[in-house]
């Protein structure tokens, strides 16, 4: 085991008290046992902390677990486990999902063979409803591919689940945290990295993914709640930090598009965000926007 390198698995726990044993249990149970395990529970309202109390005593397990005293939300509770972090390779996991028994060995392996340009692995996952049964493979139409794919990523011919990524940790001191501004942090934090590094596919699945269909989780709510008006608003922010990474003239113009297009709907929707999308753009020196968008606002403004 001191011959391999360590393994940070930053669990994240929010009100999933009838998943949550599953989950733990995942970790306990991968063949790989160079691992370090940081546990945040981000002011869960049900019995998840007892839970996890339990599962640590009951399991002697060495870890670090932090409650906190407010709901800080998704991304600030990642910084926190990646700042904690002493793995070479780091993965998280939330507690509705379940880890495969192989997951970190195989990862570790593919990162560990394809060197230091390999920011991270990602895989197919299988998924399950609430209650358990079987839906198949997430990624039921993508193609895999390794190296640089952000171009596949950005016109879907390339799509995954979140849970499955493996990071190498020292990639956040070049791209970046995950950015505390935005709702959904995915999107966000991948554009930076596929940017910067290549990325390894995992044949071996990794991962249980449980998707919802009755019960909505928090992030996913408030986007809807606002007509995807913080979606849009995510988007711009996201793809704008994204362009301080992007050398290949065809990808940059693809963020452009997507920006403009993000900032189009925030027009035409009148919404409130657009004001201070236009602001943050045009104070951060971005001027590629059409004229045809700034007067479609004005134009809906004078009505």
């Amino acid at each position: 085991m001191d011959c391999k390198p360590l393994v940070t698995i930053g669990i994240t726990s929010y009100n999933y008290e009838l998943f949550i044993e599953a989950a733990l249990n995942s970790v306990l149970d991968q063949t790989y046992k160079n691992i370090e395990i940081i546990i945040i529970d981000d002011y869960s309202q049900d019995s998840c902390p007892a839970l996890i109390n339990h599962w640590i005593e009951q399991n002697c397990i060495k870890c670090i677990y932090i409650q906190h005293q407010i709901n800080l939300g998704i991304t600030k509770t990642l910084n926190e486990i990646v700042n904690l972090a002493n793995g070479k390779y780091i993965t998280f996991l939330a507690t509705d999902d379940i880890m495969l028994p192989e997951r970190v060995e195989k990862q570790v392996a593919e990162l560990e063979d394809a060197g230091n340009e390999f920011g991270m692995c990602y895989a197919n996952a299988l998924t399950i409803d609430e209650e358990g049964n079987d839906m198949g493979y997430y990624s039921k139409n993508s193609v895999f591919d390794d190296g640089f794919i952000l171009e596949k990523f950005l016109t879907k011919e390339i799509y995954f689940a979140t849970p499955v990524m493996m990071l190498r940790t020292s990639v956040f001191s070049k791209v970046g945290m995950f950015d505390t501004r935005v709702l959904i942090e995915d999107y966000n934090f991948f554009v930076r990295l596929m940017a910067v590094y290549k990325v390894k596919y995992c044949t071996y699945p990794c991962v249980i993914y449980r998707q919802k269909i009755k019960i909505k989780s928090t992030i996913h709510e408030l986007v809807a709640s606002n007509n995807s008006e913080l979606f849009y608003r995510d988007r711009i922010i996201s793809n704008y930090e994204a362009l301080k990474f992007i050398t290949s003239k065809t990808v940059k113009q693809i963020f452009k598009n997507k920006i403009n297009k993000a900032l189009r709907n925030l027009a035409y929707n009148n919404s409130q965000y657009y004001y201070k999308m236009l602001f943050f753009l045009l104070t951060n020196f971005y001027f590629h926007i059409p004229v045809r968008t700034v007067f479609s606002k004005l134009k809906h403004h004078i009505k």
